[in-house]
């Protein structure tokens, strides 16, 4: 790679990794450094007395278990159904398949924001307002997720499921010993963007909890008190706290990600 390419890519990391870092830094100032007439781009002394002000506060751990709690399970729920759901599309043999399998795909061209009201009319007349399963129920399907895998189960060969059902196995047991092996690439990007999406979710968590205990930590950040009280460091503590986690796993799935974006999906 050419000199000026390097600088290039140079320059735009630093344009996108600027708002960042400067949260970051934000963090860490001060009261008196957000009103000093001088701006500043770093704290006058490094301390962590936000961090520990964000901890402190009763209800920011609750928030945050909550997002991680209802991210987690969205992501492996939907994860699920989507394997299960492409399995039977592209290995079994049922009438209405096709029929069935278009009326799924066309969920992808309905605006989310059109299931709104329809979602909380549902989950208000079962009584389930206020509950992990008013968070995760209407995100446990998604069209994209089942295409992306069965364009990678269609292309197995039929007899590969033939002989292992002739050996034995059950549906589960090919699917676990077989099918996942073969896409844990696949099936690690569709499990990171459930979570991450899940875990960013603002809009509808806000409007099915209303109780402090029951709120994510998206909804419940702004609801510390911090900004209201002057304690603006220790409002991007909180946030930063709830930036790195995602940070780390990128880190740690990099390599996988980047062979799922080239399009080496299989293994």
């Amino acid at each position: 790679m050419r000199y000026a390419e390097k600088l290039l890519l140079a320059i735009l990391a630093i344009i996108i990794a600027f708002p960042l870092l400067y949260a970051f830094s934000l963090s860490l100032f001060s009261p008196m450094d957000f009103t000093d007439q001088q701006a500043h781009l770093l704290p006058s002394r490094f301390s962590l007395e936000n961090y520990r002000m964000a901890l402190g506060n009763r209800y920011y751990p609750l928030f945050v278990f909550n997002s991680i709690i209802t991210a987690a399970l969205q992501a492996f729920l939907r994860l699920a159904i989507s394997i299960a759901a492409a399995f039977a599309f592209t290995h079994l043999r049922f009438r209405g398949k096709r029929i069935v399998l278009s009326l799924l795909l066309i969920t992808m061209f309905i605006p989310p924001d059109a299931l709104l009201y329809p979602n909380y009319s549902t989950i208000r007349a079962f009584g389930l307002l206020d509950t992990y399963a008013a968070i995760i129920l209407p995100s446990l399907f998604s069209a994209s997720s089942l295409l992306m895998l069965l364009g990678i189960y269609s292309t197995y060969d039929r007899n590969i499921y033939d002989a292992a059902v002739i050996d034995g196995a059950g549906d589960i047991r090919y699917i676990l010993n077989i099918l996942m092996p073969l896409t844990r690439s696949i099936a690690a990007a569709i499990f990171l963007q459930t979570f991450i999406t899940g875990f960013n979710s603002y809009l509808w968590p806000l409007l099915v909890t209303s109780r402090m205990r029951m709120r994510t930590v998206q909804v419940g950040i702004s609801m510390l008190g911090f900004a209201e009280s002057g304690e603006y460091g220790a409002q991007f503590a909180a946030i930063m706290m709830i930036t790195f986690p995602f940070l780390i796993i990128l880190l740690i799935v990099r390599k996988k990600l980047m062979k799922t974006l080239s399009g080496n999906i299989i293994n």
